[in-house]
Order: C-alpha cells, then structure tokens, then sequence
C-alpha cells in the first residue's frame, strides 16, 4: 500500500501530460503556407515603399529588405505584393497598428529586432540595423530648453527610453507624423531625432546618440505567431537568399566579373 502512495502522484503526473498530448493530436493542422500557395501570393507589409530598405519605385535598383523579399518569394513559388500600411510604426505598441492576417502574411521596413515586437511576432534577422540618431545641428548638443522634433518611422524602437533620455536633457519633444513634416522642420534650421534609415537632405548632418537614448537593433521580417509553415519555408528561403547576397557582394568586392543577384 505504501508502494502505491510513493507512485500515486508521478502516475498522475503522467496521465495529465498523456491527455494534454493527445488533445494537441487533435488540434487543426497549420495550413498557413497551403493558404499561400492556394492564393499564389506572398503579401509584404512595409510602413512606407519608398524608404531606403524599399525603394519600390526604384526599376532595377530595390532595397535591400524588398530584394530579399522578391528572391524568398521566388524560391517559395509565389508572387510578392507589396503593400504600404502607414500605422505601422506610428505606435511604440505593434497591436496598435491595427493590422493582421487579412492583410500581411510579413512585415518589414524597418521592422527592429526589439522587446516590443518580439512579444507580437516571429522575427527572422536579415542583416541590417537600425539606431536613432540627432539630425540637424553640430556636433555640440541642443542646451536644455530645447524643442527636438522627433519622427520615429519605424516599428519598436524604444520611444519610452528615448522620451526618459530627452527628459534628463531638458528638451522638449515635438512628435512629427510624416517624413514631409520631418523634412519642413529641418528646414527650418531645428534638430530632430529619427531612425537610422530616415531619409533626409545631403547637406543636413546627422550625430550618433549615446546609448541611453536606446540601442542599436537588428532589422527583422515578422511573421505572425502560429504560422508555422509558412515560417519555417520563409526561414529557409531568406537563409538562403541571405547566403547569395554575401556570395555576390564578396565576388564583385575582389574585382570579378559583377554577379547578377537572381536566383
């Protein structure tokens, strides 16, 4: 009798995770990468198709992030639509942006390797990164009192950091929402604090902000948790893709015959 005690409780043990492994048997399979195939399409979400990461409009000379992602599409079998959705980014908080499956099967430009978005998404790193940066100005800080336009443009960074830092610096922080009113406050001869990528005019400088401003970051496609076909067909083809950039990259850097970047 007292054997059986002794064993009762491991038994038991065994019998809850035996029911909660046959209830997962049960559970519908992941069809997220099927769907795509049925539809022939890979939908890309960006927060702007005209950054630097992009360059939609640019024939023969895309971004970065977009050629990765017409090359994983390709390996895939599938069509990439790039589609634009301004709210991303708009919010330190990814379910904000008011966007999902319906709409993105990935997101990108611009997307940070961040706590925010790690929460949210699967991140696969793709090679680049992104910090903020003060614009406009010397090398000499604004004094305190200061108003510092602030446009982020891009999705998870850490604005709660940023505001502390701009907090202990005495200045004030003027949210800007686009890149033209970005590009109206610059010209108007006042500093700003953007991203990395942000684009602005050749004769404005840019300075590398201390790191209690916030940290450097990865850049990462995201998918959605749960679609796990879909991301293990995408990991493998951005590696892939990722492995041919750096072939075509070392191959033109030693002076040979430049090498087309398809698939």
């Amino acid at each position: 009798m007292g054997g059986w005690r002794r064993w009762r409780r491991p038994a038991r043990d065994i019998a809850v995770i035996a029911a909660l492994l046959a209830g997962l048997s049960f559970l519908p399979p992941d069809t997220s990468f099927a769907e795509r195939q049925k539809q022939g399409v890979l939908r890309f979400c960006v927060p702007d198709r005209d950054n630097a990461l992009i360059r939609a409009d640019d024939v023969g000379r895309p971004g970065p992030e977009l050629r990765l992602m017409e090359g994983v599409a390709a390996r895939l079998g599938l069509k990439l639509q790039l589609v634009e959705v301004a709210n991303m980014g708009r919010s330190f908080n990814p379910r904000d942006w008011q966007i999902g499956r319906g709409q993105c099967d990935l997101l990108g430009g611009g997307l940070a390797d961040s706590p925010a978005n790690r929460g949210f998404l699967t991140l696969l790193p793709n090679g680049g990164r992104i910090a903020l940066v003060r614009i406009g100005g010397d090398e000499t800080p604004p004094p305190a009192g200061s108003e510092i336009g602030v446009f982020m443009g891009s999705a998870g960074l850490d604005r709660l950091r940023l505001s502390r830092f701009m907090r202990e610096a005495g200045w004030r922080a003027e949210p800007l929402s686009s890149p033209s009113a970005l590009a109206a406050w610059l010209a108007a001869g006042r500093p700003a604090i953007a991203s990395s990528l942000t684009s602005f005019a050749q004769d404005v400088q840019s300075h590398d902000l201390p790191e209690q401003a916030g940290e450097s970051h990865a850049l990462a496609f995201g998918l959605w948790r749960g679609d796990v076909t879909l991301t293990r067909r995408v990991r493998a083809a951005l590696q892939r893709e990722m492995e041919r950039e750096q072939l075509v990259a070392g191959a033109n850097d030693l002076g040979a015959s430049p090498l087309k970047n398809d698939n």
